[in-house]
C-alpha cells in the first residue's frame, strides 16, 4: 500500500500499481482504447485535493504523481500533467512556493502584460484621433446644414477636402507622438522588470542603466553581447534617451549604432528640437519590440541565472493548484454548463 489511501473515492480502475496506458498504445477492442476509460469522477471527489493526490505538510505541497496523473487521465487531459515530474520519485515536493520564484516566469508575464496593455488599452486610442476623414465629414455637415442653393455644393465639397488637408499635418504629429509616449513606457518599463528581477538576485546599487546589466553579466561569467537579441535592448534604450533628452549627444549615440531609426532630414541636429520629428517609423515598433525582446529576458534567466525554462513552468505549487482548479469541474472546463445555459456558481 503507498503513502495515502485512496480507497473512500471508490475508484474501480485505481491501484497502487496504476499506470497510464496511451490509448493509441492501448490493447482495447476499440480504435482509441475508449473500453478502458471509465469516464469522469463523482464532482464531490474531483472537487478535493486529496484525490489528485495533492498533500499539504509544513505548509508546503507533496504530489503522490501517480495519483496526480491518474486525476488528470479521469479528468479527460492528461495533457496537463508535466512531463518533467515523470521520474522524479513516488512523491515529490517542488521546487518553489510561487510561479514568480523563478526570474523567467516573473518576466515573461511581465510582457505579457505588457502586450495585453498595449493592445487592449494603448492601441484603440489611435482610433480615437480626429482624422482627416473625420475633419472632411464634418465640414462638410456642417457646410450643408448652412446653404440650400445646389450650386454651391461644389465649395462645400470643395471646403471638406481643403478641411482634411489641413488636418493631415497635425493628426501624424500627434500619432507620432502618442507611439513615442508609448515606447518611452515600454522601455521603462522593461529596465524596471529588469531591474526588479536583478533585485531578487541580491542585486544592491542604488542605480541602475544598461551599463549595470553588462557588468552584472560579466560577473557572471556570461558576456552581455552573447545574449540572444542584446542588440535589440541596446537599440530601444537608444531610442528612448533620444525621445526623453532631445539632445544632441543622444542624437549622436542613435545615428552611431541604429541609423536605421532616424528619417533622413537635410539639417543638423540641435539641442532641444523634437526628436518625435526624426525617427523613422518603419523601424521603430512597439510590437516588434515585445516580440523581439522575450528572447533576451529568457536568454539572460537561462545563461546568466541559471533557470530551466521547462521546469519553471511546472515546478512550483502554484502551478499544481492551477490545474486542479482548472479540471476539477469538468463540466465547467469543457464548457458545457455554458453550452447549456447553466452554471453552478450561478
Amino acid at each position: 500500500m503507498g503513502k495515502y489511501d485512496y480507497s473512500r473515492f471508490n475508484d474501480p480502475d485505481w491501484s497502487d500499481d496504476w499506470k497510464y496506458k496511451d490509448p493509441k498504445e492501448s490493447d482495447s477492442d476499440s480504435e482509441d482504447g475508449s473500453d478502458d476509460y471509465i469516464g469522469w469522477p463523482k464532482l464531490e471527489y474531483s472537487m478535493d485535493r486529496e484525490y489528485w493526490g495533492i498533500h499539504e505538510i509544513d505548509n508546503r505541497l507533496e504530489i503522490d504523481v501517480r495519483r496526480f496523473e491518474y486525476a488528470c487521465y479521469r479528468l479527460g487531459e492528461h495533457d496537463y500533467f508535466p512531463e518533467g515530474l515523470r521520474g522524479k520519485g513516488s512523491y515529490y515536493i517542488p521546487s518553489s512556493v510561487s510561479k514568480h520564484d523563478y526570474i523567467c516566469n516573473y518576466l515573461n508575464d511581465s510582457v505579457s502584460n505588457l502586450w495585453k496593455d498595449w493592445n487592449l488599452e494603448y492601441k484603440p486610442l489611435f482610433d480615437k484621433i480626429f482624422s482627416p476623414k473625420d475633419a472632411e465629414n464634418s465640414h462638410r455637415i456642417s457646410a450643408l446644414a448652412t446653404i440650400s442653393d445646389s450650386e454651391l455644393f461644389d465649395d462645400a465639397e470643395l471646403g471638406s477636402k481643403y478641411a482634411a488637408f489641413k488636418r493631415m499635418k497635425t493628426y501624424y504629429r500627434i500619432q507620432a507622438e502618442l507611439h513615442c509616449v508609448f515606447i518611452i513606457n515600454v522601455v521603462i518599463e522593461i529596465h524596471r522588470i529588469i531591474l526588479r528581477a536583478l533585485s531578487m538576485q541580491l542585486y544592491e546599487k542604488p542605480n541602475y542603466n544598461v551599463w549595470d546589466l553588462v557588468t552584472y553579466c560579466n560577473g557572471k561569467d556570461v558576456s552581455f553581447f552573447s545574449l540572444k537579441n542584446c542588440r535589440v535592448y541596446l537599440k530601444y534604450n537608444n531610442i528612448c534617451n533620444f525621445l526623453k533628452h532631445n539632445s544632441v549627444s543622444a542624437y549622436k549615440t542613435l545615428k552611431e549604432h541604429n541609423p536605421e531609426c532616424l528619417r533622413e532630414i537635410n539639417k543638423e541636429y540641435e539641442n532641444g528640437m523634437f526628436a518625435v520629428e526624426w525617427i523613422n517609423f518603419k523601424e521603430v515598433n512597439i510590437e516588434k519590440f515585445l516580440s523581439d525582446i522575450r528572447p533576451f529576458l529568457e536568454d539572460f534567466c537561462v545563461k546568466v541565472l541559471g533557470e530551466d525554462l521547462k521546469q519553471a513552468e511546472w515546478d512550483h505549487d502554484e502551478h499544481f493548484m492551477e490545474i486542479f482548479n482548472e479540471l476539477k469541474d469538468p463540466e465547467e472546463h469543457f464548457g458545457i454548463h455554458a453550452a447549456v445555459g447553466r452554471s453552478p456558481w450561478s
